[in-house]
């Protein structure tokens, strides 16, 4: 791969965060878009833009041609027989939920089971768990090996023949774990069920092949792959697309309506109600002709040595610690991790600003992360315009993490008390003998912690411990918390909606300075984001 000639395809990588050249590691949640992509897009609606089908015009007649070439070059991307197995929806996220609720309501009932994984994402693990509520059927769960894998013989166990459908994620979004699909197709095959692949993060970043995979449903989405956000696919056998129900009924999937009944269009149009994403299609068929261009073998290796590199270099550090299959074992390329005591979203802070951009959290993968047993990580992960420069300026940026945390809460960037209680925390630590205890959880970055609160007789509280697995800011909101509601009556912990500005603002008194904080030590706008995400303390 010429690397550096793909990057001249995307004019955002010239760009600067903060007087930093950008270094975009967030591809596993969106990758950029190139010109190639960009440009047709815009051509639709500088030339030929309309409605598809049933428009006896010219513009209708170029639209319609262009949309339907684009199921049929999407098919062929993932070895599709054609337009009729291709299915386009708003993104891999309702690509689930139609089989979901298409064919799940149909074979689900008591008795009958899903089998998913531990390292689902959440749109296919919530989706699952909302349909077999509504049928009463079972979910089970392959389990998750301490190597990132899952485990081949707890699968053998779960899918047996009450099983109806197995639903699992080709590649891991947290893990970068490339799963065995096509053993785990034979054995729901082999019990009569069949198998939806979860391929947001394969499609884009290696060869696939539904034939191969042994998959009847391939779900993914336009916007990890170079394409489009607003547009996901769904690949699904002929026949199981025209045994099931429709997910959504309108205009366009309909073939024939009275006032008593309606009939359905053919397939693929059968579940594309309504106007569809006409422009979001055409340019998606664009990134599939892009990435062929490159090669998806070439970009699959291309992500794999990067990956390799990065757990190579994270592996001669002491305070990283690496998830999923180890250095040497193929993945995708991405890598979570986590640097000592520093929380993801500090770390996320301290990358943004040398123009690193990572995810932190648990990228939609709760479940998996207390498998973990983490309440989050930092995600870097690459693409095809991916440099080993740019995973060098990561390990830079992670570099004496926990000095550039402390740097950064004593700038000016953060109330001079937001500093104080992170470098001395008041009653930090759990209490053996709390009246109650309240947890705390803020799952967007992966804030948890909880409250222990032990009251007086005459309901006073009396003393406030808490234990936080949190940014440092929610830690330190955490322990100003805890100082200001020390003998307050318990009411208090009923209304706090406020307290924690009303704290920085200066309206109650500082209790380590004993004093009031004047009015002009209000909090900075920079620590607003933060803050905003630490007020479930305030709950």
């Amino acid at each position: 791969m010429d690397v550096e000639s793909i990057r001249e395809d995307f004019p955002i990588l010239d760009r600067e965060v903060g007087g930093e050249p950008l270094v975009y590691l967030d591809n596993a949640a969106t990758t950029q878009t190139p010109t190639q992509v960009s440009r047709t897009f815009t051509e639709y609606y500088d030339e030929y833009n309309a409605n598809v089908h049933r428009g006896i015009h010219q513009l209708s007649h170029e639209a319609s041609v262009a949309y339907e070439d684009a199921h049929d070059r999407l098919a062929e991307f993932v070895g599709a027989d054609g337009r009729e197995e291709m299915v386009f929806t708003k993104n891999a996220t309702e690509a689930v939920n139609l089989v979901a609720h298409g064919l799940g309501h149909q074979h689900l009932e008591p008795g009958t089971a899903v089998v998913t994984t531990e390292m689902e994402h959440h749109a296919s693990l919530v989706t699952w768990q909302q349909i077999a509520e509504r049928t009463g059927a079972e979910v089970r769960y392959v389990e998750v090996e301490d190597d990132g894998t899952l485990d081949a013989e707890h699968a053998k166990e779960v899918i047996d023949e009450d099983v109806e459908i197995v639903s699992v994620a080709h590649v891991s979004n947290v893990l970068g774990t490339v799963n065995p699909v096509r053993e785990l197709a034979d054995l729901a095959h082999d019990n009569g069920a069949v198998i939806l692949v979860d391929g947001a993060q394969s499609v884009p970043t290696r060869p696939v092949d539904v034939t191969d995979l042994g998959a009847d449903f391939l779900a993914f989405s336009g916007h990890k792959m170079a394409g489009p956000t607003g547009i996901g696919c769904l690949y699904g056998r002929r026949d199981l697309l025209e045994e099931m129900d429709p997910f959504l009924y309108g205009g366009e999937m309909i073939r024939h309506v009275t006032f008593d009944e309606a009939t359905w269009n053919d397939l693929p149009w059968k579940f594309e109600a309504g106007t569809p994403p006409i422009a979001e299609g055409i340019a998606l068929a664009a990134a599939a002709d892009y990435l062929d261009d490159i090669g998806m073998d070439a970009v699959r290796r291309h992500e794999d040595e990067l990956a390799q590199y990065l757990l190579d270099e994270l592996a001669e550090r002491e305070d990283v610690e690496a998830y999923g299959p180890p250095a040497g074992v193929e993945r995708t390329g991405l890598v979570s991790f986590n640097v000592g005591d520093v929380h993801g979203h500090d770390l996320s802070e301290i990358l943004d600003d040398r123009g690193v951009a990572v995810r932190a959290g648990d990228h939609c993968t709760q479940p998996l992360h207390d498998v973990l047993d983490i309440p989050g990580s930092v995600r870097a992960s690459f693409y095809v315009y991916t440099t080993r420069e740019e995973v060098d300026a990561l390990l830079d940026g992670i570099e004496d993490a926990a000095e550039r945390r402390d740097g950064l809460l004593a700038s000016d960037r953060y109330h001079d008390r937001v500093f104080e209680h992170h470098r001395d925390r008041t009653n930090a630590g759990g209490l053996e003998d709390a009246t109650f205890r309240k947890h705390s959880a803020e799952t967007s970055c992966g804030d948890e912690g909880e409250f222990h609160v032990d009251l007086a007789a005459d309901g006073t509280i009396r003393e406030i411990g808490f234990e936080s697995q949190s940014c440092a800011v929610s830690t330190a909101v955490a322990s100003m918390l805890a100082d200001h509601l020390t003998g307050e009556p318990v009411d208090a912990l009923a209304d706090l909606d406020g307290t924690v500005e009303a704290l920085l603002d200066g309206q109650f008194p500082d209790v380590r300075r004993d004093c009031v904080v004047g009015p002009e030590d209000v909090i900075s706008e920079g620590a607003t984001e933060h803050l905003e995400s630490a007020r479930s303390a305030d709950d």
